[in-house]
């Protein structure tokens, strides 16, 4: 975790100086670090809980970003009257928002029948 959090940083610190080559750089950096690491782990422990908190945790963040992104966006479309600057940000904010939630559902039919869901048939 903390060679990605390392590695997202860099490139955002190389991406705000406006150089590509150390943006690159340091993404690709990062991944052979982190692949090293994952090489050295010779023993995995993981159980039915932790999968599940993992889902929950997941599953609860998106919801959180997506609400979050999707109001904030409308509220930054609201104030384009007073600030018109801040509408093009509201208008991403509400679309990636949009897209999150689309990305989610269809991703939840997906694996929904994969993992055998079978519709309950009455007969």
């Amino acid at each position: 975790m903390v060679i990605i959090v390392a590695t997202v940083a860099l490139a955002g610190w190389f991406a705000a100086i406006a150089d590509a080559v150390l943006v690159v750089s340091s993404i690709f950096l990062g991944a052979i670090l982190f692949y090293i690491c994952k090489r050295s782990v010779t023993e995995v422990e993981e159980d039915e809980r932790d999968e599940r908190v993992r889902e929950q945790a997941s599953k609860v963040a998106v919801a959180i970003f997506a609400s979050a992104s999707a109001i904030s966006g409308l509220i930054l479309i609201a104030l384009r009257n007073e600030h018109p600057e801040y509408m093009y940000a509201g208008f991403a904010l509400a679309f990636s928002a949009c897209a999150l939630m689309i990305l989610y559902s269809v991703l939840y039919g997906y694996y929904n029948r994969r993992y055998g869901y079978e519709p309950y048939n009455e007969e």
